[in-house]
């Protein structure tokens, strides 16, 4: 809370948080105006990206939750999650028609990249402690009833949404005609944009991708979360001590911040202003989330102190 002194209730000036603010929002700008760095890289490779954040996620959760939360989220994420891909490749609803390419590697049951549940759960765990700080002010569901809960989980699942409104285009760009893949090499890399990992059959409005997919996206995550949401209430929350630090409640907010970041200063050319969706749909949430964090929480600093 503000106190008469001008300061937050992390006792640090006010006038600090407007101009951490302004250098995030001018790192925003940068890179969107200049195109970020010329890296021979399109695209992060999600061989080297999925397992690296879903194996930080799961790590963090369970210093953060306790391993009976964390082994819950990460086991419901990621069944549900293949589950809705499964269902939403095979027949076409859900998202929308489309089918993955050889990109990503391995399938489960000849459909689903391996990679795929792990990715919404890479994508799930931070957008669950997100959405914590902006509708509770505090990273861990504090559990206020049922309706609470099911208005969390909506909110959880545009935040979580907000991630694919840049992602998913420059996943499944492809250069072919709508639908094909006959145009692309034998030999298809993960980190060059025109190398779909997923084709949407019948393509869409919104560059390339049907808006059918973002309503999957949603009641997918919705699902999930409310699931989640509601379960975890009967388990035991067990923080290792420290865990409820401010230095550690960050790191999955700094995972959400740095996508959009990424989005803005990597950009790709081949899908024209598509660079400019995350910095809105995602830094907005990440700013806020932030700024609760260090200026309103009353949580310890440092992970030796307990709060």
């Amino acid at each position: 809370m503000e106190t008469g002194t001008g300061k937050s209730a992390a006792g640090i000036p006010n006038s600090v948080w407007v101009l951490a603010l302004v250098l995030i929002a001018w790192a925003f700008w940068a890179g969107i105006a200049t195109g970020g760095f010329n890296l021979p890289i399109e695209r992060l490779p999600w061989s080297i990206l999925v397992p690296g954040m879903a194996l930080f996620c799961f790590a963090h959760s369970v210093v953060m939750l306790g391993h009976q939360r964390a082994v819950l989220l990460l086991v419901l994420c990621t069944t549900l999650a293949f589950a809705s891909e499964y269902i939403g490749e095979s027949t076409g609803t859900i998202f929308g028609p489309y089918f993955y390419t050889d990109v990503l590697g391995t399938k489960i049951l000849g459909r689903i990249p391996v990679l795929i549940p792990f990715a919404w759960y890479m994508m799930f765990y931070p957008s669950y402690v997100v959405t914590n700080l902006l509708a509770e002010g505090h990273p861990v569901a504090q559990g206020k009833g049922t309706a609470w809960i099911v208005w969390i989980s909506a909110l959880s699942a545009l935040v979580m949404t907000a991630w694919d409104l840049t992602m998913d285009p420059i996943m499944s760009f492809n250069p072919c005609a709508t639908g094909t893949t006959t145009c692309l090499p034998a030999e298809l890399s993960e980190a060059v944009v025109g190398h779909p990992a997923w084709v949407w059959t019948t393509g869409g409005a919104y560059f390339g991708v049907p808006y059918s997919n973002y309503r999957g996206w949603l009641l997918t995550a919705f699902v999930v979360f409310l699931l989640y949401r509601l379960l975890e209430r009967r388990l035991i929350h067990a923080p290792w001590p420290g865990g409820l630090s401010k230095v550690l409640v960050v790191l999955p907010v700094l995972a959400y911040g740095s996508m959009a970041f990424i989005d803005a200063w990597l950009g790709n050319p081949k899908v024209e202003n598509v660079h400019l969706i995350a910095p809105f749909a995602m830094g907005i949430p990440f700013l806020f989330a932030a700024f609760i964090l260090f200026a309103r929480s009353s949580l310890p600093f440092w992970p030796h102190r307990e709060p």
